[in-house]
């Protein structure tokens, strides 16, 4: 029987795609730089590639903060400071909480009937003050972010912090719902967590999850 849900934030509750494209605009506004589509395209690409990176334990949070920008820039050919606007970015990120669609109503709908909590791998200050934006940080049982556990998804280290904070709930008793393949899925997988792989652009994926969906709103119909 399932007794605990385990959400992940960016592109699950909150959609990371229009916020970090919003806080890009913003900060090229703001330092005068000229923004055309191939910038968003262009991190999108080396932001994915880092943060894959991260989850196989080849680089830290950290890191990724002191060589995303100067690559994209690299990139695109841009002559600026890219570990000072990082910063910017990211002051402007932290102020983005746009809800992915159906994302509070799924939360009102699992509140109460199971025990929720957060999974994720991004700054904890940036996604407790998102999710305090959006209104959901009350409806959480725990935050589990990988900068205060100390080992980010999906390693097994992880989720049995998230797994022993639970007690007397048992792993195959928790639920992970998360758009990503890698974190959320194989990493719940391996340590026998149930998952739900939201895939809301309906790529042919290949995956161990024990469900699938396009829509946040058909979790309803099994849960």
């Amino acid at each position: 029987m399932l007794k605990a849900i385990l959400l992940d934030v960016d592109n699950t509750l909150l959609d990371f795609d229009l916020g970090s494209k919003q806080a890009i605009k913003e900060a090229f506004a703001e330092t005068k730089l000229e923004y055309t589509e191939n910038v968003y395209e262009t991190f999108t690409l080396i932001n994915n590639g880092l943060w894959h990176d991260i989850e196989k334990g080849l680089l830290t949070r950290e890191g990724l903060y002191k060589i995303r920008w100067p690559r994209i820039f690299e990139a695109l050919g841009i002559a600026a400071d890219g570990v000072a606007f990082e910063q910017l970015f990211l002051s402007h990120l932290r102020e983005s909480a746009i809800p992915v669609e159906g994302a509070i109503e799924l939360v009102e709908y699992l509140y109460g009937k199971y025990t929720l909590c957060i999974a994720s791998n991004a700054a904890y200050n940036q996604q407790i003050l998102r999710l305090k934006k959006a209104g959901l940080y009350g409806y959480m049982k725990h935050i589990f972010i990988s900068e205060k556990i100390g080992a980010p998804k999906p390693t097994k280290a992880f989720f049995k912090h998230c797994i022993n904070a639970l007690q007397p709930i048992k792993a195959e008793e928790v639920m992970i719902i998360g758009d990503s393949l890698t974190a959320d899925i194989e990493g719940a997988a391996e340590f026998g967590i149930q998952s739900c792989l939201f895939n809301r652009k309906g790529i042919s994926i290949e995956s161990p999850a024990t469900y699938k969906v396009t829509k946040l709103s058909e979790i309803k119909g099994f849960l």
